[in-house]
């Protein structure tokens, strides 16, 4: 078959849906399928200025064959400048899907004669589903929405995006009376339809596939519409247990947070719960390597509550692996929104296959797979005090860090087997004869 894939981030930029896409694009082209891609050039990860943008001619399509690791033709649309600012971000992806919607309506190079028997959307970024939706009327063919997240529910949790972002500026405050509001209601009502108008979905949890089960039932909208649950156990850049740890100390706990410092995982929630370790007379030691919109209001707490907390930059695998030797536990945190009951971090699987014990802030189907396969311990969301209970206990008894094999053996089964099938099974939902 010949699969068209449309995203907004693509390899080789080096990020969660990056991967995820690398390890699903390799899956088909095992199986003899085409796959061409409509994606940005990489610049996440490194936002260039305007006027390095502007004269580079980012804005202008492209074609590329023969990426790195696969066979898939790239055709890469323009973009604007990506941020750290909600705004930023969404004028990025506004302009990135109208950069995608001009190459989908004019069809230059490679596409000029080209007839995809599928086109498959990767959501995030939000807009891409409308962009695949409106090029399955061009192409006229069936698709398919990747939903990596529990969106759209988690539009209507707009009010606190920022909320552990500390005081908002005056741009947030103008936007908010109305502008935010407004945006919300028109992407949720988008993303919901060509929710409903696809020929089938892919999630990354079981509780999010049951969820949009019911919702299409209420809506007579399930009729023949399959919904495969791929979970995000792609290959992990660090692929063994992690066997040589240092030696603990007796009095003290090391903890480690490596990932996005963003809105929904509200992070100052664990900067709290050291304050309070400190205050019953234990030392929790917390690291953070990762970036993200709320690293400097973390900053600012930490210097606040007098607590020591150390930053640092994402690191490559290697230095990464060191760090995971160093900790005794590493935190997996989610804030309190519903709609978050339906993700699985997918550092969660990451620390799973290595063996490390986990310390997570969740609930719903994080929180399930966790305790249900030995794989650490589980608090409730925006609770210091529980937080802090936990890593007071580990201390006290540190048997408790203890993981078993069983959560590393059904990463490994989900990866090589259990993935593969679903995804596969779904592809062959449009097999034409």
């Amino acid at each position: 078959m010949k699969i068209l894939i449309i995203s907004q981030y693509w390899a080789p930029e080096n990020g969660v849906p990056q991967r995820r896409w690398s390890w699903l694009t390799g899956i088909l082209e095992e199986q003899g399928h085409l796959v061409t891609v409509i994606a940005p050039p990489p610049h996440y990860n490194r936002s260039p200025s305007l006027g390095e943008w502007w004269k580079s001619g980012s804005f202008r399509a492209r074609t590329e064959h023969e990426t790195i690791n696969h066979a898939e033709t790239v055709v890469r649309t323009g973009f604007f400048p990506a941020g750290r600012s909600l705004t930023q971000r969404i004028l990025n992806q506004a302009a990135v899907a109208a950069a995608a919607l001009w190459v989908i309506g004019k069809k230059p190079g490679v596409l000029r004669n080209y007839q995809p028997d599928l086109i498959i959307g990767s959501v995030p970024a939000l807009p891409t589903s409308v962009v695949t939706y409106i090029a399955s009327k061009r192409f006229k063919a069936p698709y398919v929405i990747d939903l990596r997240d529990a969106w759209p529910d988690l539009i209507s949790e707009h009010e606190r995006w920022n909320s552990g972002l500390g005081d908002p500026s005056f741009r947030e405050k103008v936007l908010s009376r109305g502008p935010v509001q407004v945006l919300g209601f028109v992407t949720k009502w988008a993303m919901n339809y060509s929710l409903r108008e696809s020929d089938g979905l892919i999630v990354t949890s079981s509780l999010l596939g049951k969820a949009l089960k019911e919702r299409f039932d209420e809506q007579q909208k399930s009729v023949d519409k399959p919904i495969s649950v791929i979970r995000n156990v792609f290959p992990p850049e660090i692929n063994q247990r992690v066997s040589e740890h240092e030696e603990r100390s007796a009095d003290c706990l090391n903890v480690l947070y490596a990932g996005t410092l963003g809105r929904a995982q509200n992070l100052t929630n664990a900067i709290r719960a050291v304050a309070r370790t400190g205050e019953g007379g234990y030392q929790v030691n917390l690291r953070f390597v990762g970036a993200g919109a709320a690293r400097q209001e973390l900053v600012r707490l930490a210097k606040d509550l007098n607590v020591k907390v150390e930053f640092s930059s994402k690191l490559a695998a290697d230095e990464l692996a060191e760090q995971y030797k160093w900790a005794d536990t590493a935190l997996v945190h989610l804030t309190d929104w519903p709609a978050l009951e339906q993700a699985v971090p997918s550092k969660t699987y990451e620390l799973m296959n290595l063996g490390i014990h986990i310390s997570a802030v969740a609930s719903g189907e994080t929180m399930e797979l966790i305790e249900a396969l030995e794989a650490g311990h589980v608090v409730a969301p925006e609770s210091p005090e529980a937080l802090a209970q936990l890593w007071m206990k580990l201390i006290d008894e540190p048997r408790l860090l203890d993981v078993s094999t069983v959560g590393a053996k059904w990463v490994a089964e989900e990866r090589v087997n259990v993935a593969p099938r679903e995804f596969l099974r779904m592809i062959d939902n449009f097999e034409t004869d």
